[in-house]
C-alpha cells in the first residue's frame, strides 16, 4: 500500500479544526453532521498537494494525490449537500483568499502574513459553514464561529512569527505583546470564562520568547493550549 502524500505542519490541523468543530458544536447535531466533518478533513489533505501543483515540481505526482483527496472529498460530502446543498455558498466564499494562498506560493513566499491571514479566513468561513449547515441562520453563535476561534487563531499567528520566521524582528514580538493583551481584554469583556481559556495562550506569548525551545517544541505546546481553550469555548 503506497504511503499517503500528507502535510508536515501538523500546526494547521488546529486551525483548520477549531472553527469547524466549535461551528458544529454550537449547531444541531444530525448524522450528516458526521459527513460533513469527513469531508472537510479529506479536503484539508488536499490543500498541501494542491497548492504545491504551483510550485511546478513533481506535476504528476502532485495532481495524482489532489485528484484522490478531492474525489473522496466529494463522495463523504454528498450527503452533506444533499441535506443542505447552501452550505456550497461558504466553499465559494472563499475562493478569494484561496487565489491568495496560490499567489504567494507562486512567488516562494509562503510565510507571508498575509498568506496567513488568508488561511484564517478560510478557517473561519467554513467554520460558520459548519454551524449554518444544521442552525441555517446566521444569529449571534454565527457570529461566535466567526470570531472566537478567529481571534485565537490570529494569535498563534503573530506567536509563532516572533518564536521562529521573525524572532529577530522585535515588531512582531511587541506586535504580539498587543494583540494577545486585547484578545485576552476582549474575552474577559465577554465573558471571565472565555478568558481562562485564553490565558494558557496570553502567558506562553510572553514567557516562552524569553527562552530557547526547539521548533517541534513550538508546535508540540500548542496542541494542548488550543485544546484547552477549545473546551472553554465549547462550555461557554
Amino acid at each position: 500500500m503506497k504511503k499517503l502524500l500528507l502535510s508536515n505542519q501538523y500546526g494547521a490541523w488546529v486551525m483548520a479544526l477549531m472553527p469547524f468543530l466549535y461551528g458544529m458544536w454550537l449547531a444541531p447535531f444530525v448524522w450528516q453532521s458526521c459527513f460533513l466533518l469527513a469531508g472537510w478533513v479529506v479536503l484539508f489533505l488536499a490543500v498541501y498537494p494542491f497548492l504545491l501543483l504551483f510550485k511546478g515540481k513533481n506535476l504528476q505526482l502532485y495532481a495524482k494525490w489532489t485528484i484522490i483527496y478531492i474525489t473522496l472529498s466529494v463522495l463523504l460530502f454528498l450527503p452533506a449537500f444533499l441535506y443542505n446543498w447552501k452550505i456550497l455558498y461558504f466553499g465559494i466564499a472563499t475562493l478569494p483568499f484561496i487565489l491568495i494562498n496560490i499567489y504567494y506560493v507562486i512567488t516562494q513566499n509562503e510565510r507571508a502574513l498575509n498568506n496567513d491571514l488568508a488561511g484564517i479566513t478560510i478557517f473561519a468561513i467554513i467554520g460558520t459553514g459548519a454551524y449554518y449547515f444544521t442552525a441555517q441562520q446566521c444569529d449571534i453563535q454565527f457570529l461566535q464561529v466567526a470570531i472566537y476561534p478567529t481571534l485565537m487563531l490570529i494569535g498563534i499567528v503573530f506567536y509563532v512569527k516572533s518564536m521562529l520566521r521573525e524572532r529577530k524582528n522585535k515588531a512582531y514580538l511587541y506586535a504580539s505583546y498587543i494583540i494577545h493583551s486585547l484578545i485576552l481584554l476582549y474575552f474577559f469583556n465577554q465573558a471571565w470564562l472565555l478568558s481562562i481559556g485564553f490565558l494558557p495562550a496570553f502567558l506562553r506569548s510572553f514567557i516562552l520568547p524569553k527562552l530557547k525551545i526547539t521548533t517541534k517544541q513550538i508546535g508540540l505546546l500548542e496542541f494542548p493550549i488550543s485544546f484547552w481553550f477549545l473546551s472553554f469555548l465549547f462550555a461557554y
